[in-house]
Parts: structure tokens; sequence; C-alpha cells
């Protein structure tokens, strides 16, 4: 650039506009950054990490959320087993364990054979294990656990399947 001299404001903003190109270096002498060079790489900086900044907690919000869906997920077959083993361990017979992992509302059905689903003194002894998980699970969830218990008899798979029972584990 070569130097000008002359006098005003409106000299200066001629000035301005016929050596833009010049006046605008990405580096002049040392150390000197022009204020929109600075500017620019500020904001371009700014940018940058608020992308990566969200992007990262995104990222986090995706994975803890991945976890707990999964701890979830995993709660819903360990109490199902829970029960189904107690069950057998106390000399009863269990047949099938059906399981729906709706978040919302899962489901666990668990098919017995009908002479235990007719024995009084089962009964009684199921649905206070039934309810002692359903307890838990809420407590860890909060969230309820349907547990039911069905006979083995004439179940249909395949309108279980559609319900939502994805999940069918034989014994």
């Amino acid at each position: 650039m070569e130097p000008t001299i002359k006098v005003g404001v409106d000299s200066f903003y001629n000035y301005l506009k016929n050596n833009a190109a010049q006046a605008e270096p990405n580096k002049k002498n040392d150390l000197y950054y022009h204020v929109n060079v600075v500017a620019e790489a500020y904001t371009e900086g700014f940018s940058k990490g608020e992308k990566q900044g969200k992007e990262k907690l995104s990222d986090v919000l995706l994975e803890k959320l991945t976890d707990r869906i999964f701890d979830h997920l995993a709660q819903i077959y360990v109490a199902s087993k829970a029960v189904s083993t107690y069950f057998q361990e106390n000399g009863y017979k269990v047949d099938k364990l059906y399981i729906n992992t709706s978040l919302n509302k899962p489901k666990v059905i668990i098919s017995l054979p009908e002479e235990q689903l007719l024995d009084d003194t089962f009964v009684e002894f199921a649905y206070a294990k039934i309810y002692e998980v359903k307890c838990a699970f809420n407590t860890m969830f909060q969230n309820s656990l349907d547990l039911s218990l069905i006979t083995s008899d004439n179940i249909d798979e395949e309108l279980l399947i559609s319900d939502g029972f994805g999940y069918i584990e034989s014994f």
C-alpha cells in the first residue's frame, strides 16, 4: 500500500474503498492481525466449540439413555427369571416365559401347568413372590412391571408375539 496524503473523512473512506483488499491481510507486520481476522477467528472458533460441545453433550446423553434403557430391559428379564427360578427351586414347574419389553409398560407372562394354578397354596406362594419382585422393579425404575401367570394349555404364541411378547424362553 502506498501512503495517501489527503485531508478529510471523504478522502479516508475513498482510500479504504480503493485499498480494501490490502487493508485486511491475514497477518500484518509481526504479531499484528487485522480486527476482521481476529473477529472472524473468534466467531469461527466459538461456533466450532459450540458445535463440538453440543455434539459431545448429545453423545454423552445418548450413551446414558442407552445404558439406562439397556439396564431397564435387562432388569425385566432378571426379574422374570428370578420369579421362575424361585418357583422351580421350590418344586414347582415352569413351562415358558414370555416377555414384552415395552419401556412404558413391560409385561411378563409365566406359563405353568393348569393344576398348579388351581392349587391355592401355590397361588398364595406365587403372588407373594411376584408382589415382592414388582415392588423392587418399581423402586428401581419408577415404573411398574406387569407379571402374570397363565396356564400352559391352549396358548396361542402367535397372538402373544403380535401383542409384543417377542422373547420366549422354554424351561
